[in-house]
C-alpha cells in the first residue's frame, strides 16, 4: 500500500489518477462522438440555418 507521502490531495496515487484519466477521457470522447453525430443528424432533418 501507498505511504501517506505518495498520494496526491485526491487520495489517489499516480497510477491511480491516470487509470481514472484515462477511463475520464474516454467517456468524454465517446460522449463527444455521439453529440457531434446528434447535431448532425438534427441538421439533416431540420437545418436551423438557411443559407441560401
Amino acid at each position: 500500500m501507498a505511504d501517506k507521502t505518495d498520494l496526491s490531495f485526491t487520495g489517489l496515487t499516480d497510477e491511480q489518477a491516470q487509470e481514472l484519466h484515462a477511463v475520464y477521457m474516454s467517456g468524454f470522447t465517446i460522449f463527444t462522438i455521439v453529440a457531434v453525430v446528434a447535431h448532425i443528424l438534427t441538421y439533416i432533418r431540420l437545418p436551423w440555418f438557411n443559407w441560401s
